[in-house]
């Protein structure tokens, strides 16, 4: 009997403990998901234009072959060579331009031998004339010789303008002589040094390729609406998949007046026009090479707004709301938005600076729901 007592003893407070553990789960369910909330907050924000872009050097010099000019004699530098402004790299080869100038240089003594013979036949005539003189009289000798002296006075004439004639071509041949020698235009560093036969015709490929690694900057293209909100000196964030826990800032340098013809795609029929912007980066940019695809989000128009967190600003088509905390439930509310940038977005109307905004992107929060606060 007394063991009986015992056990009824334990089954009623074990009904008792399960009675209590309902009760306090219920209570606690009863109070809903525990929220975080914010106020409205007024900030500083800018919109962001986001576009594809490819680093390249701030400064270069790039040399194509040339069949025109000549090909490769001489290569005078190697990559990873640095080199000063008016450097002598290569040297061209040009049997053509040879043979010019040897044609030039013949035709050039021979105008000059040309003048001479017409200033000696001219002399030989004034001696001729002063014999007749003296035979004939100084008008009948200068009868006689005029004709003569006529005669190779035009032809001295002629003479000196083949002369001038072949100093033109000798002037123009050495611009073209000098072009043999590629000059460095800038200090830097070699990064393309190759030997190629500009005989057999132009190729993709560089003969020289000089870069000053100290700058780099990023290219890209805008749309005629875009050339709109974007000049000179705006900020710029740049990020690259092939580095991506790194970010680089910029400012852009260069906006085209003219679109980029070669880079206009055809959409609908039409030229989709496009104009290209130059950003000059900044700060560390060793993990940043020639080439690299890059992302560009450039600050547009800044401005003082109020601003929600992101997660705070839900969707259901096109209606844009916020949930509410009022006396301990979630009440959805309806907003304006404007710019969104990072993780914040522009809150024009909807909320009030009094009103506590819940922060959940889970999606469980329903409107009229039971909520407390953290």
């Amino acid at each position: 009997m007394k063991h009986k007592k015992i056990w009824i003893s334990v089954a009623v407070i074990s009904i008792i403990v399960v009675m209590i553990a309902i009760s306090v789960y219920r209570q606690v369910l009863a109070k809903g998901p525990a929220v975080a909330t914010t106020g409205i907050k007024e900030e500083e924000i800018s919109s962001t234009l986001m576009i594809p872009g490819t680093v390249k050097l701030e400064k270069e010099q790039v040399i194509y072959p040339s069949p025109d000019k000549g090909e490769v004699k001489e290569l005078l530098v190697k990559e990873g060579q640095k080199v000063k402004k008016g450097t002598v790299l290569a040297k061209l080869q040009n049997d053509q331009l040879e043979l010019e100038l040897q044609q030039n240089k013949i035709a050039l003594e021979s105008a000059y031998l040309k003048v001479n013979q017409a200033d000696d036949r001219m002399e030989q005539l004034k001696d001729k004339e002063k014999t007749l003189a003296r035979q004939v009289g100084k008008d009948e000798a200068k009868t006689q010789v005029e004709p003569e002296m006529d005669q190779a006075e035009m032809e001295k004439d002629l003479a000196e303008l083949d002369v001038k004639q072949a100093e033109i071509q000798k002037d123009l041949l050495a611009k073209r002589e000098a072009e043999l020698e590629i000059k460095s235009t800038l200090d830097g560093i070699v990064l393309t040094a190759q030997k190629t036969n500009t005989a057999q015709g132009t190729t993709a490929e560089p003969i020289i390729h000089i870069g000053k690694l100290e700058g780099m900057t990023a290219t890209g293209l805008l749309s005629e609406y875009d050339t709109l909100k974007v000049r000179k000196g705006q900020k710029v964030t740049l990020s690259s998949d092939a580095v991506p826990e790194q970010k680089w800032q910029g400012d852009i340098v260069n906006i085209g007046y003219l679109p980029d013809t070669e880079q206009a795609a055809v959409q609908g029929g039409s030229q989709a026009i496009q104009y290209p912007v130059t950003v000059k980066i900044s700060g560390d940019i060793q993990a940043l090479k020639p080439g690299f695809q890059v992302i560009m989000e450039i600050e547009t128009d800044k401005k003082m707004a109020k601003v929600l967190p992101n997660d705070a600003v839900h969707e259901d088509g096109d209606k844009v709301y916020v949930f509410l905390l009022k006396d301990g439930k979630a009440k959805k509310q309806t907003v304006k938005t404007g710019v969104t940038t990072g993780n914040k977005i522009e809150i024009v109307s909807g909320v009030e600076v009094s009103d506590k905004v819940i922060v959940d992107d889970s999606g469980k929060i329903k409107d009229g729901m039971e909520v407390t606060k953290k």
